[in-house]
């Protein structure tokens, strides 16, 4: 069994890529307002070959939707925008999952499983940016 991180053939010209250096460092993401950053760690590194190669941890990413900005609670109205909503992503033995809590592990709303690096990192952020704009957790695509 080998203990070789994820590694990832970009699209070429793609802006992912163009940003990422041979040092490792986080991958920039695209987070709208109203959602706090518990974790990040979706960090990668270009290897000589050119390819990308990531972390391999199940905890990349955590992140809740903050509660109302007037009230500071969170609702527990299912329809509402202001429940609690978290976003959960890792790699998982040989691809990514993304995990739509509302509001916890019991009640799991959205899973997204893909062993594409771009595929994972549009989906993290559109789902992220859908849930921001409205709060509805049932319809995300």
């Amino acid at each position: 069994m080998s203990n070789a991180k994820p590694t990832f053939q970009l699209s070429p010209g793609s802006p992912r890529a163009a940003g990422i250096e041979a040092v490792w460092s986080l991958l920039p993401l695209k987070i709208p307002t109203g959602w706090a950053i518990r974790s990040n760690t979706i960090i990668a590194r270009k290897l000589p070959s050119g390819e990308v190669q990531t972390n391999d941890s199940e905890d990349l990413f955590w992140a809740v939707k903050l509660p109302s900005p007037s009230t500071h609670v969170y609702s527990t109205d299912p329809a509402s925008q202001w429940r609690e909503i978290h976003v959960d992503a890792g790699w998982y033995r040989d691809h990514f999952r993304i995990v739509v809590l509302d509001p916890d592990w019991d009640h799991v709303r959205h899973t997204f499983s893909t062993a594409s690096l771009e595929e994972f990192l549009h989906r993290l952020e559109a789902w992220l940016l859908e849930i921001a704009n409205d709060g509805d957790v049932r319809n995300l695509t």
